[in-house]
């Protein structure tokens, strides 16, 4: 039921969540969802377009989809192509089926946030004007590489962050420039006919 419970799910059985569910096909009825958090979870799917079917399908009038992913700027592309071991292909179609992520379901493309909602920002209203953008915001250009992100050594001593953070909130207007992240929400919206 709307608003009862929070379920924890992967697409991967694990002892930290409660469900294994697939992202392509949730297990949820129609406008029952109050709202799907995904962090790092969009830029895995094989079909991130069946994904949108599924969340304003599953999503509730004024249900959110609240996203952290990657964000492909000018220097984050260059440094996640050296030094990350995903893929960051800009050159998709980011609606189309990526065969390299149905093959397995930890493969990705860290562009595909980039992609759909921010090149393409016009084909995602006009194929799913249910779900309207509420909010974006770029961020993380200089303490998310040198934290060392999810699986590195971070490059600097935590004296550092206060500083750091400083920076980046200065730095804020050159986001599109520098940001490695970015946060987007879309809520459904109750009145547009699904089509």
């Amino acid at each position: 039921m709307l608003g009862e419970r929070v379920v924890l799910t992967d697409v991967e059985k694990t002892r930290w969540v409660d469900e294994q569910v697939d992202a392509l096909h949730l297990p949820d009825a129609d406008g029952s969802v109050a709202n799907v958090v995904m962090i790092d979870v969009f830029h895995h799917l094989a079909q991130p377009a069946s994904f949108l079917d599924e969340a304003a399908r599953a999503l509730a009038p004024g249900g959110r989809l609240v996203m952290v992913e990657p964000y492909c700027s000018l220097l984050s592309n260059v440094l996640y192509r050296r030094f990350h071991h995903e893929r960051t292909d800009l050159d998709v179609d980011p609606f189309a089926t990526d065969s390299a992520s149905a093959s397995a379901p930890m493969e990705s493309n860290q562009a595909l946030p980039t992609l759909v909602f921010y090149r393409r920002r016009d084909e995602l209203a006009r194929r799913w004007p249910q779900l309207q953008l509420v909010e974006e915001r770029r961020f993380a250009f200089l303490l998310y590489p040198l934290s060392g992100g999810f699986s590195r050594r971070p490059l600097v001593p935590p004296r550092l962050v206060k500083p750091l953070r400083a920076l980046e909130r200065s730095l804020q207007p050159l986001a599109a420039a520098l940001a490695f992240r970015c946060l987007v929400v879309l809520e459904r919206s109750d009145g547009v006919s699904d089509s």
